[in-house]
Formats: C-alpha cells, sequence, structure tokens
C-alpha cells in the first residue's frame, strides 16, 4: 500500500480514479440516534458524539474493536469527520478524547520495566524479566504487531498533504518503533526467534512507503531526479522486508510490500515490472483466498493498465475487480472499478458500453460519497458525451467537472488539478464554439489564459509530464538520461 491514493490514471484526456467527503449542495447523511446503536459505550464526555458522528460509516462495533493512543485516534478522527464536514474542530476534540480515554493502548508494567533496564543498559535486569514473563510479554507483543498494522493501514487512509503525512509517520515511529529492542532481546532468548524479524519486516514497509510519499512529493515539487531516488530507496527497503516477512509465515506482508515496489516501479517508468510484481501479489492474495486484497489489488491493476495504455487487459482487471467489490461491499472501490470498466471500453472504441458503466460509477460514487472518483466521473461522461455528438451535454458535464475540482482542491494533487483545468477550459472553449456561445467562449478562453500565466514553467512541466501520461515516458527518460 502507498500513501499517495493509487488509483490515478490519466490517459487521452481521461483520469481514473479515488474518496469520499461532503461538499457544498450535496445533503448531509443521516445521522443514527443513541437507540440505534448496540454497543454499550462507557458513560463520559464525547459519548453522544461518539454514538452519532462515529456510525455515519461504520458501525460502533469497529471503533470500539480499536486501540490507539490519543495520537492515533486524532489521526483517525480527523480523517473520518474530514469526510462530514470541515468545520468540526470542537467534536474532533471531544472524541479523540473521549476514545482515548476508553479504547486506549496501554503497556503493561512488565513491558514498561522492559523498556527501561534496555534503555539503561541493564541488560541481566531486562533478560530476566523476559525469562521470568515469556507468555504475558509474547501477547504483550502479538498486540503490538497487529496494533502496527492497524496504524499503518490508517495512515494509508489519510490522503493528506505531505506535510501532514510525514507528522504521521512520526507519530507512528515515535509510538512502535521504541518497542524493537524488546522484539529482539526476546528472540534472543525465547524460543520465539521469529519476533524480530516479524517487526523488522513491519519497520521496513513503513520505511519503504515513507521513502515512496517522499517520491510523490518531490515528484508535484518537479525535482525528478531526487523523486526517482526516492522510488528506489522505497524499493530497497521493501525488498529487505520480504525474506523478513516470509520468514514470519505472513504472506499479507509479503503481498503488501510487493504492491508498493510495483507502484515505485511503475512511477520510476518501469512498467512491464512493476506490473508483473503487482500481479505476484494478487497471485498471493488468491492463494489466502483473502478477498478484501483481491479486490484492491485487482483495481489497481486494472488503473495500472490503463495507465500503461493496455485498454484490453485493463478491462479484464477492472471487471473482475468490479465484481469482487460489489461482492465484499467496498462502495469506494466499486465506484473506481465500474469507472475503469467505462473508461477501458471508451479507450476500446465501445462507446455505449463506455458510457452505460460511467453513468453506474457516478451513482456509485455518489452513494459512496466519494469525492475523488466523483470529478474524475464528470470529466470522462463529459468526454463520452461528446463521442455521441452531444456537445451541450458534454460541456454541462465539464463545467461540473471544473466546478467540482475548484470546490475539492484539498482532494487532488496541484499536477492534476491544473491539468484538467486547463484542458477541461480549453475543451469548453472548442464546445462552446460549436454551440455559437461567444459569451462563453471568451470566458472559458481567459480561463486558459489565466492558468497559462499563472506559472507557464509549472504548466508547460505538466504538459509533458509522465505521470500524468504514460506516452511521455519514452522522451521523458532521453531528457534526464534514463535508458
Amino acid at each position: 500500500m502507498c500513501m499517495r491514493t493509487i488509483f490515478k490514471v490519466f490517459t487521452i484526456g481521461m483520469v481514473l480514479v479515488n474518496s469520499g467527503l461532503l461538499v457544498e449542495g450535496q445533503s448531509a447523511p443521516q445521522l443514527p440516534t443513541s437507540n440505534q446503536v448496540r454497543i454499550e459505550l462507557p458513560d463520559g464526555e464525547g459519548k453522544a458524539q461518539v454514538q452519532t458522528l462515529c456510525t455515519v460509516c461504520h458501525d460502533l462495533e469497529r471503533v470500539v474493536n480499536q486501540k490507539k493512543n490519543l495520537e492515533a485516534w486524532q489521526a483517525t478522527v480527523a480523517d473520518m469527520l474530514g469526510r462530514i464536514s470541515p468545520d468540526m474542530e470542537r467534536e474532533k476534540i471531544l472524541i479523540s478524547d473521549y476514545l482515548s480515554a476508553h479504547y486506549g493502548v496501554g503497556t503493561s508494567d512488565v513491558l514498561t520495566r522492559l523498556l527501561s533496564s534496555l534503555n539503561s543498559g541493564d541488560a541481566a535486569e531486562a533478560e530476566s524479566l523476559v525469562r521470568e514473563n515469556v507468555e504475558p510479554l509474547r501477547q504483550e507483543l502479538d498486540t503490538i504487531l497487529e496494533e502496527m498494522d492497524r496504524g499503518f493501514d490508517e495512515l494509508g487512509r489519510q490522503k493528506a498533504r505531505y506535510d501532514v503525512l510525514q507528522g504521521k509517520f512520526f507519530q507512528f515511529d515515535t509510538t512502535w518503533m521504541p518497542h524493537e529492542p524488546a522484539f529482539r532481546l526476546f528472540s534472543s532468548v525465547t524460543e520465539y526467534s521469529g519476533y524480530l524479524s516479524h517487526f523488522q519486516a513491519k519497520r521496513l514497509r513503513v520505511e519503504g512507503a515513507r521513502h515512496t510519499t517522499s517520491a510523490d512529493h518531490f515528484w508535484d515539487l518537479q525535482d525528478y531526479d531526487q523523486a526517482l531516488r526516492e522510488y528506489s530507496e522505497g524499493t530497497r527497503k521493501l525488498r529487505e522486508a520480504i525474506p523478513l516477512a516470509e520468514a514470519a509465515g505472513n504472506l499479507k506482508l509479503v503481498a503488501a510490500s510487493l504492491t508498493n515496489i510495483g507502484y515505485n516501479e511503475i512511477y520510476s517508468g518501469n512498467s512491464g515490472l512493476g506490473l508483473d510484481v503487482y500481479k505476484q501479489a494478487l497471485e498471493i492474495a488468491e492463494q489466502r483466498e483473502d478477498e478484501i486484497f483481491q479486490g484492491m489489488y485487482l483495481l489497481n491493476l486494472g488503473t495500472f493498465h490503463l495507465y500503461t495504455m493496455q485498454p484490453q487487459e485493463a478491462l479484464e482487471f477492472a471487471l473482475r475487480a468490479e465484481e469482487m467489490n460489489a461482492k465484499i461491499g467496498r462502495r469506494t472501490w466499486h465506484a473506481n472499478a465500474l469507472l475503469n470498466v467505462g473508461a477501458s471500453y471508451l479507450m476500446l472504441g465501445q462507446k455505449e458500453e463506455g458510457h452505460s458503466f460511467l453513468q453506474k460509477a457516478l451513482l456509485k460514487a455518489e452513494e459512496a460519497r466519494d469525492r475523488r472518483s466523483h470529478g474524475r466521473i464528470l470529466y470522462n461522461l463529459a468526454l463520452s458525451h461528446s463521442l455521441f455528438g452531444q456537445t451541450a451535454q458534454a460541456a454541462t458535464l465539464m463545467k461540473d467537472a471544473l466546478e467540482w475540482y475548484a470546490q475539492n482542491p484539498i482532494v487532488y494533487n496541484d499536477a492534476e488539478r491544473t491539468m484538467l483545468e486547463y484542458q477541461g477550459s480549453l475543451y469548453l472553449v472548442g464546445a462552446y464554439r460549436k454551440l455559437n456561445d461567444p459569451e462563453k467562449v471568451e470566458h472559458y478562453a481567459t480561463q486558459a489564459s489565466a492558468l497559462r500565466g499563472r506559472d507557464p514553467q509549472k504548466l508547460a512541466a505538466y504538459l509533458v509530464d509522465p505521470h500524468l501520461n504514460f506516452l511521455k515516458w519514452d522522451n521523458f527518460k532521453k531528457e534526464h538520461g534514463l535508458e
């Protein structure tokens, strides 16, 4: 898993895929009343807000089964409430404090003493604590390994700015990384020798993901050389994680590391290698009969085949993703899979099928409150209407798409937003010329001109950016001496 939402493709004017939030003009979700909640929460300030707001997207069982420290709860609550409204600062504080107090992470006295002995250099005391408390320590280390996975998954759902994500990585480091000496000693003096390799595999996966987010950040800054170095370093860390995860018998972690490697290779211009690695991860998920990961990997493989201009292969994976994500009930992934199916059909020249699936995708995105795919679907639907010669409808949808991007600037990165605003404005100039509407022609021509004038150098770079158009990779590699 990578930190930038992986479902993002620009192909011949199409932008594909991902994650949900309300915008002005949409109705608020129906909040359940307290008598609908089956879980009995402890009394305390913040209970009412948890009962209502935390059940908008899922049940309370999912909330109370998690154990996190205050920082981790703050990150989760900020992400979840951000999907409802941007103006809920008081609710964030109340809910985070409440969940931390009643569903926080505790450290046992024995683990606290063990870490203290290790930090003070008292090896004999530390070893004695381990030998006298093998089973309770084993259970606590198991919990830490589980919480590391939950924390990492939460990190991946942030979809936030680079600086925010780096703060989350720091929280992850401060919460879990100090336990490595305990894992090391426990593995060396007990029969459970695999605990250290398991911990280190998870640590390397996190470090690999951090390099990937840094690479995405440097790419957005157009520091391409540094970005490629970060992708490479992320891949190196992840490859180190795989044999450790295999030794620990954690095939899920092996597959997760492979998908990160695949992402890094694809975004470094090595699409053949990246797709092969990604398919290895899918095979592991199928062997494990893990439908959740199958749904995610199938979705991403469909997206990446579109990104690499292979629509027939994209269609195969997108159809499988659509079926699997409908089965497991992941509505956001389902919307994205429908979008990929529609885009694949359009690229194959089957415009009726493509248009039909894009319409289904829009309905599913609205149901899932998925802001990312919603804007991209509107953009692609505009292009789809153009194929039918429906210029007025296409212009309306493109106008809606541009307004959506303007209303949701934090959801999309600057490169995608700028390119779609620019290309969409140029599209509307041509559309309104056909519709003989000179006033709107002038309006969108002025808008395109303003975008060019805002930062001509940046726009010029976006126009040849291979992350925005895979067909640009050959020229990009030549210019940067990457062949």
